[in-house]
């Protein structure tokens, strides 16, 4: 019995060792910039660590004042980016899912790569190939456009009425691979003897996907949805490339103005009170939208 002991013991000494890595990482990267950042938020800290004071919660009270209007304006965008971008992307992204579903594999084999290219390339080779497509008259929008007899080209990205418009677009395009290849996977894994069974009970494709295959890949709608919301809210470089970092023309997001808050304004302490509730609002955003899918799931499931 001493001996199991023993071994139960060291076996948990040994468990304890292998989290420790993790424990401290967590406590690193995570528990001590939040706290550190947490404190930098009473003080007056500019750009450099001299002659900081402890200003108790002027920074909290001119982020809600007239003066700090701009950090909530600019989460509005944000949030409007957000959300159409997040319908747009899960529609799509399911419907082109279902089609590389139908596929014979061969064909979903080059399918899958084509959409999933514009994952992998840097927000700065993203941008620029962009911003020649919407070059005025010249770009190969304009180009096509004039093809359909079209004489005045919009200005995709400076005009204030579609600027946003263009960027939701345009990250469309680059991150509708992810949720197609979740939805990809979630339609795989439905049991082929459901979907057999449905066929012989005479069930044509239109109702299979809406009683079954819909139903059945909600989690990866839940998945989506979150990763969706939670990226969008943070967006901040195509916003910055397609302005300069500037933020002009209606793209005025609330991680570019964090940004120029601290090193363009060299004003890191009211940067900081603004990403402390900036996480706020994203983790309250983000639970309210998990309640309500869990909410949703239990209905299906029941």
């Amino acid at each position: 019995m001493f001996g199991i002991k023993s071994v139960q013991r060291k076996a948990n000494w040994v468990g304890w060792g292998l989290m420790l890595p993790t424990v401290l990482s967590i406590l690193a990267f995570i528990v001590y910039p939040v706290v550190f950042s947490a404190v930098l938020s009473f003080t007056n800290w500019k750009f450099v660590f001299h002659n900081i004071e402890f200003v108790g919660w002027d920074n909290y009270k001119w982020l809600f004042s007239e003066q700090g209007m701009q950090f909530w304006k600019s989460t509005l965008i944000s949030i409007e980016f957000t959300f159409i971008s997040t319908a747009i992307q899960t529609f799509l992204g399911f419907l082109l899912a279902y089609v590389l579903y139908n596929m014979g594999r061969r064909s979903q084999g080059i399918y899958k790569v084509l959409l999933y290219v514009p994952v992998l390339l840097p927000a700065s080779v993203v941008s620029v190939m962009w911003t020649f497509i919407f070059e005025p008259n010249v770009g190969l929008m304009d180009v096509i456009l004039s093809k359909f007899g079209v004489t005045e080209f919009p200005l995709w990205l400076t005009d204030q009425t579609i600027s946003l418009g263009t960027v939701i677009a345009v990250n469309t395009w680059r991150y509708i691979g992810v949720t197609m290849i979740i939805y990809f996977i979630a339609m795989n894994s439905i049991p082929k003897d459901i979907i057999e069974g449905a066929i012989i009970d005479g069930a044509g494709k239109a109702r299979i996907l809406w009683k079954f295959i819909l139903p059945l890949t909600w989690s990866s709608t839940a998945t989506n949805l979150l990763l969706s919301v939670m990226g969008g809210l943070k967006s901040f470089d195509l916003f910055y490339l397609f302005t300069g970092g500037t933020g002009d023309y209606g793209l005025y997001v609330v991680g570019l103005y964090i940004w120029r808050t601290a090193y363009a304004f060299k004003t890191f302490c009211r940067a900081v009170t603004m990403s402390l509730v900036l996480s706020g609002v994203i983790a309250a955003i983000t639970l309210g939208m998990n309640f309500l899918l869990d909410k949703q799931e239990a209905r299906i499931d029941g």
